[in-house]
């Protein structure tokens, strides 16, 4: 399968993609262990068919999911099928949590998209999901001040993503490519779990509406993303959200994976959320 100028942003796949060929999974990754990302959500949407996948996202409070802004129905998508789906966020869903009764769907009602019309989407649950007891994945530290200059407080804090730093994503759906290398359509019934380095983005061909937010991309060999993994949290140093996974390329493992840097969104995940974790102090 060709490319079109050489790439196609997943994310643009979904403007104009049937509810039924929006499939989600990670290439060469692996089963998540059951006590890590239990703040990893499925965002779906509901119709007169039922459920249907699209997204993942983190949970960053007990009433709040950061995510990609292409996961919400698009005008386009609201056009061809003439109906406004429902957006349910789904937790507990990944096996081991042993904090639900089983998955629990909650319709998110309340969505805020980046006043810049970024990729990026705060999603707020209009019931608390503090009785389902899921702690909420850690918002990154983002210093900038290395290390060895910082204040004693500070010594034992991560600082700003750097080119060659590790990072995880995780997401559900089909872990294959055909001969061609073409992504294969299926579902995963776990979670995946993929390791990536931090990878400079010089040189790579990206929309321009994309080049002109706040991204890093991601690489590594035989080691791939596709169209629902989108929105998902791309971790360091455990648990801290340091991205929102935001696209990828049509062929798997080709190209560098895009990420929204969480670092450059805090303070208006702050402003719009208070949450008290994510206050940037002087």
């Amino acid at each position: 399968m060709k490319t079109l100028s050489g790439v196609l942003l997943l994310s643009l796949m979904l403007a104009d993609a049937t509810l039924g060929d929006i499939q989600k999974r990670i290439i060469g990754g692996k089963d998540c262990n059951d006590k890590e990302r239990l703040y990893h959500v499925r965002i779906e949407w509901l119709n007169g068919q039922g459920f249907h996948y699209q997204c993942g996202g983190s949970l960053i409070s007990d009433q709040w999911v950061l995510t990609a802004a292409h996961c919400r129905p698009t005008e386009n998508v609201i056009k061809k099928h003439q109906f406004v789906p429902h957006v349910y966020v789904v937790l507990g869903k990944h096996p081991g949590s042993g904090h639900v009764k089983g998955p629990v769907k909650i319709e998110a009602t309340d969505t805020h998209v980046h006043p810049d019309q970024h990729d990026i989407m705060l999603l707020k649950l209009p019931e608390s999901a503090k009785e389902n007891t899921i702690t909420p994945v850690n918002p990154p530290d983002c210093l900038t001040t290395p290390a060895k200059k910082r204040k004693t407080e500070d010594s034992g804090k991560t600082s700003e993503l750097k080119l060659g730093d590790t990072v995880q994503i995780a997401g559900y759906g089909g872990t294959q490519a055909d001969s061609d290398g073409n992504r294969v359509v299926d579902v995963s019934t776990t979670l995946k779990c993929a390791e990536y380095e931090v990878v400079s983005c010089y040189n790579i061909n990206i929309q321009q509406s994309i080049k002109k937010q706040h991204i890093f991309c991601t690489k590594r060999s035989k080691v791939d993303t596709c169209f629902g993994d989108s929105g998902g949290g791309v971790v360091f140093d455990g648990d801290q959200l340091y991205g929102v996974h935001q696209g990828g390329f049509l062929i798997a493992c080709s190209s560098p994976g895009i990420v929204m840097d969480v670092c450059k969104y805090k303070d208006w995940i702050w402003k719009t959320t208070h949450i008290p974790t994510w206050e940037i102090k002087p």
